[in-house]
């Protein structure tokens, strides 16, 4: 046949109405085919069958020969479709469908897709599958042509021809490949509409579910079936999404189905829920959820699936396992950049920080909560990685027992494994690198460090920080429950020290110094909680509980039937409780309980094992009148001053600061056993922007170091390094340090290690006023300490030169060469570093030739004066001291 007459046919037909359409209507548009022979042989009596014969045989010749053209016939050239022939074409093709496929269906199947004709036709049940076998043949040809499978408006064509097909054949199509190449989605819900057809027969309906799992089975079937379920029937209100995504979750991990329908279906959850988190719209939160509900349902299968527990746990937490066990150790190499973090951080809080019912177990979260821990101290608070680490944390310890909450604070405290806590530890060579070029950061091998002996860092405060910053007052709670019970354990003594461990004096020593200092952290742990506000809320509204634990911790620690090596022990236990309860036993003092522990503690004041420091605190909680509702002001000279430096008035805040600076000097006891809160309140203070007031904090932080030395020292150490303060405050901090540090004078040198190591650590910062004063400050504390800083001369100078290359802030630069500059004056004993000095007089040098600041250029030039003096005097031959170390006297 003449393509102009198909085109002809194709056009009059695609302007008919559905509704209009009649047998007439019909004939009339195949007029100019009338006189072309088409299956005589086939044709009876019936005209709506005649009609379907010749407009069939009219697509299939036009998709042959019409519908896509070449440019030059007689060569190879592109091919080229009429778009406007593709519109009527696509409409006539639906129209014939509706008159066709769809006439002929099983009655059950018609109502799959739209029909818009009035068409009717009753024949027998062996002359229908005749007819409806002849056209799916036909559209089967149509659909082999991929623009026309493809193609989104004929959705309604393909379910009637998948539907016909189906009805047909007793196989599995998909299996035999007897269907042509659809989308997996429009395949997908073809077949679930069809399954869904009321009066289905129970064997089409087994191969339907058949070919359906076996499509899911396939790469890119569960997508196919998320997308296709969550859109099918999405105004139903009767069919939630959550309810959809149970269905699928139903589907792909009930038992029976196959390993390699296991491995392919999480391989594609896997990939679809990192698309899905990435794309963070509503339909994708929708699909990140259902991949979360499916890996859930895969957890909680058996063991014989351990294999699948395995693969989702690697794939959320591969990567924070290499940074516990790196596969490569050179220095500098790229463990983890920012963008590689953030995005696992992301997928991991959208999959375990949700409901409980709703997310994957927190007790995968357990062996990690380490790490979790060391990168909150090492990443910047203002980072939004902060906000992922938080909610982990917060969401793993809300959903474990006492016991499995007891063992991971006792992990942290003791910085040792118990059991999955603590499986996995950050690497102590992975090191944070921040990459000033582009305001980003990375994780990276580090150096090894010289030190074999140097232990980790205690991650329990970190993990107080966290609780205290949320708002799970239950947690803090049973947290600090569970504090105060390993410090009423008796583990903190010399006594626990095991007699079969074959220890040194050296080894001794260093386990009571550790000891001491995991004690140290559980005090201050302690404390922190106690003095939360979050925490006040559940333990003033029903304080019996802690009643009843605190009458049995002080009957434990001053039971008299304890011998006597452990009643140094009971009292210095019993001191530092007091000191923790002292303001919760003073606001409840009316009630019965606290009554019952004041008269216990009152006895154990008239025992001979109660130290003098002791009976000074217990009279002051016993007799000392407390604070009234009516006057703001206590008797106590401490009280009052301490109420003066907490008003919020600044001149207020300065005759307090006097008035305890005063008390501190005449060794007040009441001021004494406050030392701690005097601590905290001078810390408190230097926040303060009226110079006079910040001035004062300082010298009352001077003046506590004659009794809490050690604690003022660490606590201005961890203020200072602590990335959330404000950087103002920060610098007070500083000077604060330095303030200390000439009070302590050659003292200090005890604390030369951690005061030097957090001021370098500040000369990293990004701010350049905050890098400018921690370099002023490493030069004030090596004068201090008469420059003996001997062991820290080489890292010294490797920062001195990394800032003076690389630094852009000027004053930055010439701090650091003239820290330089006084070290290289300062140090005894210079020539003792031989194998350095050279490459310092190449740097300074260098520094001298290149620089543009006449300042940095001058303050080299006295640094290399210096450094020529002392080698001069060293290379020079004192004749007379030699002769004396010869012959022990001049000749």
């Amino acid at each position: 046949m003449d393509i102009n007459i198909l085109r002809e046919v194709i056009m009059c037909t695609a302007n008919l109405k559905p509704k209009d359409i009649t047998l007439p209507k019909l004939e009339e548009c195949l007029q100019s085919i009338q006189s072309c022979k088409i299956l005589t042989e086939e044709l009876g009596t019936d005209l709506l069958w005649k009609i379907a014969v010749k407009y069939c045989t009219v697509l299939t010749e036009f998709a042959d020969k019409g519908l896509v053209e070449k440019k030059n016939p007689s060569a190879e050239s592109e091919e080229v479709i009429n778009l406007h022939d593709q519109a009527q074409y696509l409409i006539t093709i639906d129209l014939v469908r509706q008159f066709t496929l769809h006439l002929y269906l099983p009655r059950e199947l018609r109502g799959l897709s739209k029909c818009e004709t009035q068409l009717m036709v009753m024949v027998e049940e062996q002359e229908r599958v005749r007819r409806l076998t002849y056209c799916t043949s036909q559209f089967h040809q149509l659909l082999e042509k991929k623009m026309l499978a493809l193609h989104p408006r004929l959705e309604d064509t393909v379910i009637d021809f998948i539907a016909a097909s189906y009805s047909l054949s007793t196989s599995n199509l998909l299996q035999n490949g007897t269907l042509p190449d659809f989308p997996k989605e429009l395949i997908f819900r073809s077949l679930l509409v069809i399954k869904g057809s009321p009066g289905l027969p129970l064997e089409l309906a087994k191969v339907l579910h058949k070919d359906l799992l076996d499509l899911t089975g396939k790469p890119g079937g569960f997508p196919a079936l998320c997308r296709t379920l969550l859109t099918v029937g999405e105004t139903s209100e009767n069919s939630p999404s959550w309810r959809k995504s149970e269905v699928i979750a139903n589907i792909v991990t009930s038992k029976g189905h196959t390993k390699k329908f296991y491995r392919q279906v999480l391989s594609d959850c896997f990939e679809f829920y990192h698309w899905s988190a990435q794309q963070g719209t509503t339909e994708a939160l929708t699909y990140a959820s259902t991949c979360i509900e499916c890996l859930k349902r895969f957890c909680k299968l058996p063991a014989p699936y351990r294999e699948l527990h395995t693969r989702i746990e690697q794939y959320f937490f591969l990567s924070f396992k290499e940074l516990a066990t790196p596969q490569e150790m050179i220095t500098g190499c790229l463990m983890l950049d920012r963008i590689t973090l953030i995005s696992n951080l992301h997928e991991c809080s959208m999959a375990f920080t949700g409901s409980t019912f709703a997310s994957l177990p927190s007790s995968l979260l357990v062996p990690y909560l380490h790490i979790f821990l060391k990168l909150l101290t090492m990443i910047p608070a203002a980072y939004d990685e902060h906000k992922y680490l938080h909610d982990l944390i917060i969401f793993c310890l809300s959903n474990r027992t006492n016991q499995e909450l007891k063992s991971i604070l006792n992990s942290l405290l003791l910085n040792r494994p118990e059991g999955d806590v603590g499986k996995y530890q950050l690497h102590p060579r992975v090191i944070y690198k921040f990459c000033e070029n582009d305001n980003n950061y990375s994780l990276q091998i580090g150096p090894s460090a010289n030190d074999q002996d140097s232990e980790t860092e205690n991650l329990l405060p970190a993990l107080i920080d966290v609780l205290k910053t949320s708002n799970r007052n239950l947690l803090l709670y049973d947290a600090f429950l569970v504090l105060l019970s390993e410090l009423m354990a008796g583990t903190w003594t010399d006594s626990t020290i095991e007699p079969e461990q074959l220890l040194d004096g050296v080894g001794r020593d260093t386990l009571l110094c550790g000891r001491f200092h995991q004690k140290y952290i559980l005090i201050q742990s302690l404390m922190d909680l106690i003095s939360c506000k979050h925490f006040h809320s559940q333990l003033y509204d029903n304080p019996r509980e802690m009643l009843n634990i605190l009458t049995a911790s002080l009957t434990k620690a001053i039971d008299p039937t304890d011998d006597s090596s452990s009643s140094g022990s009971n009292s210095n236990t019993l001191e530092i409780i007091l000191s923790i309860f002292q303001e919760f036993l003073q606001r409840i003092r009316n009630r019965d309980e606290v009554t019952g522990i004041l008269k216990l503690i009152m006895r154990y004041r008239n025992s001979a094992g109660c130290s003098d420091a002791l009976k000074v605190q217990i009279d002051l909680l016993c007799y000392e009148p407390t604070t009234t509702v009516h006057d703001s002001l206590s008797e106590s000279a401490c009280q009052n001053a301490l109420s003066l430096c907490a008003d919020q008035q600044p001149y207020c805040k300065v005759y307090g600061t006097t008035l305890l600076l005063k008390l501190l000097k005449e060794r007040d006891p009441e001021t004494l056993v406050q030392r701690h809160k005097i601590l905290i309140l001078a810390l408190v203070n230097l926040r303060d922007e009226e110079s006079y007031a910040f001035l004062n904090s300082v010298r009352l932080l001077v003046g506590l170091c004659d009794i809490l030395e050690a604690e003022v020292v660490d606590a201005l150490v961890k203020e200072y390094l602590n990335e959330s303060n404000e950087v103002d405050y920060r610098l007070k901090i500083g000077e604060a340090m330095v303030k200390t540090v000439e009070t302590l004078g050659p003292f200090a040198v005890r604390y030369r290690d951690v005061l030097l190591n957090c001021f370098l650590t500040g000369t990293r910062h990004s701010v350049d006023e905050f890098r400018t004063s921690s370099l002023s400050n490493v030069g004030s504390i090596c004068r201090i300490l008469s420059y003996q800083v001997h062991h820290f001369f080489y890292e010294l100078f490797t920062r001195i030169k990394s800032v003076v290359e690389t630094d852009d802030y000027l004053p930055t630069k010439r701090a650091a060469i003239l820290v330089l500059t006084q070290l290289l004056e300062g140090i005894d004993g210079l020539m003792d570093f031989q194998e350095y000095l050279l490459l310092v007089y190449r740097f300074l040098k260098h520094v001298i030739v290149t620089d543009k600041d006449e300042v940095t250029k001058l303050q080299a030039a006295v640094a290399l004066d210096h450094l020529k003096a002392k080698t001069k005097d060293f290379l020079q031959i004192n004749t007379e001291a030699l002769e004396r170390r010869m012959f022990g006297r001049v000749i």
